[in-house]
């Protein structure tokens, strides 16, 4: 009797588990989409590279018109010019400040990587 109620137990702790970590990634894209939000220059940088606004648009500076943002697979920044050319960038840390990030090119991420920062005196720091 002891052991089946062990291993009930052992069950419902497990099944919790994998229910809470469910829970928290899918939280993750929310997460993401309003750190992504504003502007970011790039390391070692005073100049703006783009901005991303709350309403899935992104201005940048030296581009013709307004484009498109979107978070795709949860950690994938796709940023779209007015004429749809895209860049896509693989998030590997964000937060308040700051965005680290790959490029991915033909389906490969770029082997270095990339930081932006929200404020350009941050950016020129580092």
């Amino acid at each position: 009797m002891k052991k089946v109620v062990r291993r009930e137990f052992l069950r419902i702790a497990a099944a919790a588990a994998l229910v809470c970590a469910a829970a928290s990634l899918t939280g993750c894209g929310q997460n993401v989409e309003k750190l992504v939000v504003g502007d970011w220059y790039l390391e070692g940088s005073d100049r703006l590279r783009f901005t991303i606004y709350d309403d899935g648009t992104v201005n940048i500076p030296g581009t013709y018109g307004t484009g498109k943002w979107s978070i795709v697979n949860d950690n994938q920044l796709k940023i779209s010019d007015f004429y749809g050319e895209s860049t896509v960038l693989k998030i590997e840390d964000i937060d308040k400040d700051s965005m680290t990030c790959r490029q991915i090119y033909d389906g490969r991420e770029d082997e270095e990587t990339i930081t932006y920062w929200h404020k350009a005196e941050d950016a020129v720091k580092h």
